[in-house]
């Protein structure tokens, strides 16, 4: 019998009786972007044996070189624990933020000590055959897990632990036992970088509609800005893009009207239909949308969320008019992700908001200071957020490697779009057009 055919054998029987495991449903919250937790370029084979979601890895050809091959963080975060366990040998469990947690198993040994903060591709230690459960085979066992009780904490390794279907590059692993997944290349190939195109919309102070492309990664202006021909007719408060050609606009006054704004294009200049008045009671000094289903409004420091049900609303397919809670007193708003959002207040605070639903959000500070200076905030996803300074009119970019972590340590400075010209006094991104890698 193979040497493949004997781990298959002694893992499938071990892990089934000691590691019993119920998979969990994938939340909805976004994942971080995790990778192999291999050097670049590496091929593994996977298998989740008779304890899916969880994955057993062995190094491509034929598992030679397993034993101490060098293991790297699947993504940026903080180690929470380090240690030896009697089944499990030496452990390694990281915490990403977000809820989400990955463990690694049974290592030759360990690298990195709680409490150490780890980028992706970090070293934290090799893999090996410690632990009473790795029947003396050199595999490393690898666990994502979700913190679906909120304790702060993720447990593995056993019946109706909280691990979940492990995702690298993009895919989705570990969806029943059994499975087999051959050569699989490591992208974990060094620094996160955004990708992409930003649409950035903007009104000017005579209510001229504008249009700039940013390309996200080196903060050059691809077109425009390109401005309208014709105002939108009325004063603008609070404004959200849904889409490339889709604004929600609401206008400055005591009845709060909202309007839909189609665009038709915006080459060589912003061409758009008439405004479509949708309703009124709309009175948000703030919009936001998240790119996936919510409208975000803060009005008098009322957070509410409304969930649009097409791309191109009416008023019926705004729903769920639901208070999500009081004191929310931001000076800006933007949406970084699904149920994610962003804001700065007056004293300067960078703050970001996981939202679950009523009277639920996780609050996470990422700044405590200098954010004042900004009048408006915006992010076209990826962890890409520009800031615009009213006074002389520049656009500010940053990059948070990982944007749904709660932790400002990976939130760097990237420079000026432009340090003047942008006089919009509203500005909006088109959620969910960048990405990072």
């Amino acid at each position: 019998m193979s040497r493949s055919a004997i781990l298959r054998g002694f893992i499938a029987t071990l892990f089934a009786a000691a590691f019993c495991v119920v998979g969990l449903a994938s939340p909805a919250l976004a994942v971080p972007n995790f990778q192999l937790p291999f050097p670049c370029g590496q091929k593994w084979q996977l298998n989740s044996w008779a304890h899916a979601p969880a994955l057993d890895m062995v190094k491509e050809p034929d598992q030679h070189g397993t034993e101490g091959a060098t293991l790297v963080a699947a993504a940026g975060g903080t180690v929470d624990t380090s240690f030896w366990h009697d089944n499990g040998g030496h452990v390694v469990q990281i915490d990403h933020g977000g809820g989400y947690f990955t463990t690694y198993i049974h290592l030759q040994s360990r690298a990195v000590s709680a409490g150490d903060k780890v980028e992706r591709g970090t070293v934290i230690g090799k893999v090996g055959r410690t632990g009473g459960e790795s029947n003396d085979h050199p595999h490393l066992h690898f666990e994502l897990a979700y913190d679906a009780n909120g304790d702060g904490n993720a447990s593995w390794g056993f019946a109706g632990s909280e691990r979940i279907k492990p995702i690298f590059n993009g895919v989705t692993y570990g969806q029943a036992n059994g499975m087999e997944w051959d050569n699989v290349e490591s992208r974990n190939c060094g620094p996160v970088s955004p990708k992409g195109d930003a649409s950035v919309y903007g009104v000017l102070s005579n209510g001229l509609l504008t249009y700039t492309s940013i390309d996200a990664a080196t903060g050059k202006r691809t077109s425009g800005a390109e401005v309208s021909a014709v105002s939108l007719g009325f004063k603008p408060k609070a404004m959200a893009t849904l889409n490339h050609n889709t604004l929600l606009v609401t206008e400055d006054g005591t009845g709060g009207r909202l309007y839909r704004v189609d665009v038709i294009t915006v080459r060589d200049t912003v061409i758009f239909e008439k405004p479509v008045f949708l309703g009124t009671g709309w009175t948000h000094d703030l919009l936001a949308y998240d790119g996936s289903s919510y409208l975000f409004g803060i009005a008098d420091g009322a957070l509410r969320r409304y969930k649009l049900t097409a791309d191109k609303p009416a008023l019926a397919d705004i729903t769920g008019n639901t208070l999500i809670g009081n004191g929310f007193t931001l000076k800006t708003l933007t949406a970084t992700g699904p149920s994610w959002i962003l804001g700065t207040t007056s004293a300067g605070a960078l703050i970001s908001y996981k939202i679950n639903g009523a009277a639920s959000w996780q609050r996470y500070q990422l700044r405590d200071t200098t954010w004042q200076v900004f009048d408006q905030l915006l992010s076209p996803g990826g962890g890409v957020y520009y800031g615009h300074r009213n006074a002389e009119g520049s656009v500010h970019r940053y990059f948070d490697e990982n944007p749904y972590d709660g932790r400002g340590d990976d939130l760097t400075g990237q420079g000026v779009v432009d340090t003047e010209g942008w006089t919009q006094v509203l500005l909006s991104a088109n959620p969910d057009t960048v990405t990072s890698s």
